[in-house]
């Protein structure tokens, strides 16, 4: 009688005890730049290295669109994420207590990468001034590279205002539509200029250095998880964290959001002329 007692008395102790010692839990989530499928496997060894470093249950998470993804954010629906440099540089301008810096991605060894404006290889655009009346392909809205910085470009040259436009989704669409003769020219990331310029693109213009994507954290992360965090980004071991998200990555550094205030500034010149 006695065990039994004993016995059940563990029992109850266990059931009581066992959310004290249950494990965290967090979300990371991408822009989705790729689909979700894709981006869940190419950010595996990331995800991995977070579970190892916070001793938490990170799940995965991207969005339908990018409105979808910054919305996800400042509910505080994803509390770990990668975002472009346009999204980090316009939700921490506005929403700095939901949006916090962790570490921004090196690409070939430098935290800054450039955008690319291609057109066809045997076509007659060399250079912006050539698109003057044409017709351009921007990828999703809220992208970095293949909308905001491209259009900037554009609206600096001089030509923005005589062309014509559409938003393709992802910067393969930004290429192939290009390739095919649908636009005349297109804004990309470099990776994928690079990738194109075998099958008839060329780059005819590349901007400014932007600084890269970041790995950024929500309220939910306490500061020294986040600290973690970051150390583990900034002393990785693994290059597989970071070049499975992108070949040329090289590792992460630390970066300060002023470093991102000047995107800020090409994103309401860049809104304050073309349409959401």
């Amino acid at each position: 009688m006695r065990i039994k007692i004993i016995l059940a008395t563990a029992l109850i102790i266990a059931c009581f005890a066992a959310p004290l010692f249950a494990a965290e839990t967090y979300v990371f989530g991408v822009h989705p730049y790729k689909n979700p499928a894709e981006l869940a496997n190419i950010f595996k060894p990331l995800i991995s290295l977070l579970e190892a470093e916070t001793g938490a249950k990170v799940s995965f998470r991207s969005a339908k669109d990018y409105e979808a993804f910054n919305q996800a954010i400042l509910k505080g629906e994803i509390d770990i994420f990668f975002m472009g440099p346009s999204i980090y540089a316009e939700l921490s301008s506005l929403h700095p207590d939901k949006v916090r810096l962790v570490a921004t991605a090196l690409s070939k060894g430098k935290p800054t990468f450039k955008g690319v404006i291609v057109a066809k290889k045997d076509g007659p655009i060399n250079s912006l001034a050539d698109l003057k009346g044409k017709k351009m392909a921007f990828g999703d809205r809220d992208s970095t590279l293949s909308c905001y910085i491209p259009a900037a470009m554009l609206m600096d040259a001089g030509v923005f205002d005589s062309m014509k436009y559409d938003f393709t989704g992802k910067h393969e669409n930004v290429a192939n539509s290009v390739l095919q003769g649908g636009h005349d020219a297109g804004g990309l990331k470099p990776d994928v200029a690079e990738k194109f310029m075998g099958q008839g693109l060329k780059v005819i213009a590349e901007s400014a250095p932007v600084y890269e994507h970041v790995i950024g954290v929500g309220p939910k992360i306490d500061g020294a998880t986040m600290k973690k965090i970051q150390a583990a980004l900034i002393n990785g071991k693994d290059p597989k964290v970071y070049t499975s998200i992108q070949k040329d990555y090289t590792g992460f550094a630390v970066t300060k959001p002023s470093d991102y205030a000047s995107l800020f500034g090409i994103i309401k010149k860049v809104d304050a002329k073309m349409a959401k």
